[in-house]
C-alpha cells in the first residue's frame, strides 16, 4: 500500500524532478518533444487534407459510376421502346395493305388507288423515260464560292441546285409520271436546295454526277426535248460547258419515295362505306387532321 500511495503522491521519479529542477536553476528552457513542434503540426493538418481528398474523390467515383449505369439502362429502355414502336407500326402498314388489298381488290376503286400511290410515290413505276445526267464541266477545280452561282467566275461551271430544280420542274410540265434524282424518288413535297456547296434533295445531301430519271411516254419526252426544258440543257452546255447528257431507255423503274406521310383524310359521303365516291354533305366539315 505504501508503494501505492507513493505512486499517487509523487507520480515523477526524484531524479527527474532533481534534473528538471537543476535546468530551471541554469535557466535552460525544458526540452521540446519534437511532436510539438509547428512542422510536425503542418505535416499533420496536410495529412487530414489528403485524406479528406481521397474521401471526397472516392465518394464522386462511385456516384459518377451508378450515374453512367443509370443513364445506360435508361438508353436501353428507351431503345426496347424504339424497338417495340417500330415492329407495332410494321404490324400497322401490313393490317393496311391488306385492307386496301380487300377493300379495292379489283375494279375501278383499285385501278384509281394505284394512280394515286403512283402519283404520290408509294409504289414503284416502271416504263420508258428519260434519263439525264448532269454533271460539272470537266476539268473543274476544288469547290468554292459562297453559294449557288454567287461568283460566275468560280460557279458558273458547276451543277447547282437551280439546276436540278428547273430540270425535275420541266419534266413534271412535260408529263412525266415519276421523277428521281440519283435513285431518290420526288413527290409533290420533296425540298431540292442547297447547304453550303452540298445539293440537298429531300434533305439527303447528293454526290455528283447527279442522274435524274423519268417515266414519260415518247410524246411527252418530245415535248420535253423540244420544249423549255430541252433549250435549258442546251444553255448549260454551251454557256457553261456543264455535261448534260440525255439519253431515252426503253425501260426504267423508279423506287418508292423513302416515307410518305398522310396529314389530311376525307370521308366520302355521311358515314357511307370505305371507298365511296359520294361528295360530303354541305354543311359538314369533311377534313380530319392525321398528323
Amino acid at each position: 500500500m505504501s508503494l501505492l500511495t507513493e505512486t499517487m503522491e509523487r507520480p515523477l521519479d526524484p531524479s527527474y524532478a532533481a534534473a528538471a529542477a537543476a535546468r530551471r536553476a541554469r535557466g535552460v528552457a525544458p526540452r521540446r518533444r519534437p511532436w510539438n513542434t509547428p512542422v510536425v503540426g503542418a505535416v499533420a493538418v496536410a495529412t487530414g487534407l489528403l485524406f479528406a481528398t481521397s474521401g471526397l474523390a472516392f465518394t464522386r467515383a462511385e456516384e459518377g459510376r451508378t450515374d453512367r449505369a443509370d443513364l445506360i439502362a435508361r438508353i436501353e429502355r428507351r431503345q426496347q421502346e424504339a424497338d417495340a414502336a417500330a415492329t407495332h407500326n410494321a404490324a400497322l402498314e401490313a393490317q393496311l395493305r391488306a385492307l386496301e388489298s380487300g377493300a379495292v381488290a379489283s375494279g375501278p376503286q383499285g385501278t384509281r388507288l394505284e394512280e394515286v400511290r403512283a402519283a404520290a410515290g408509294a409504289t414503284a413505276v416502271g416504263g420508258p423515260g428519260l434519263r439525264i445526267t448532269l454533271d460539272d464541266a470537266p476539268g473543274l477545280g476544288p469547290v468554292g464560292g459562297g453559294g449557288p452561282r454567287g461568283d460566275a467566275a468560280e460557279e458558273g461551271g458547276r451543277i447547282v441546285y437551280r439546276d436540278l430544280q428547273q430540270v425535275t420542274n420541266e419534266l413534271w410540265a412535260s408529263g412525266a409520271e415519276g421523277v428521281a434524282i440519283n435513285g431518290h424518288r420526288l413527290t409533290s413535297t420533296t425540298a431540292i436546295r442547297f447547304a453550303g456547296d452540298a445539293v440537298l434533295v429531300g434533305f439527303r445531301p447528293l454526290a455528283r454526277p447527279y442522274v435524274i430519271d423519268a417515266i414519260m411516254g415518247r410524246a411527252e419526252q418530245a415535248r420535253f426535248t423540244g420544249g423549255a426544258g430541252g433549250r435549258y440543257l442546251d444553255e448549260l452546255r454551251t454557256a457553261y460547258s456543264l455535261v448534260a447528257d440525255v439519253r431515252a431507255p426503253s425501260s426504267l423503274t423508279l423506287p418508292p419515295a423513302d416515307t410518305t406521310q398522310l396529314r389530311y383524310a376525307r370521308l366520302p359521303g355521311g358515314g357511307g362505306a370505305p371507298g365511296a365516291t359520294s361528295a360530303p354533305s354541305p354543311g359538314t366539315t369533311p377534313e380530319k387532321e392525321n398528323g
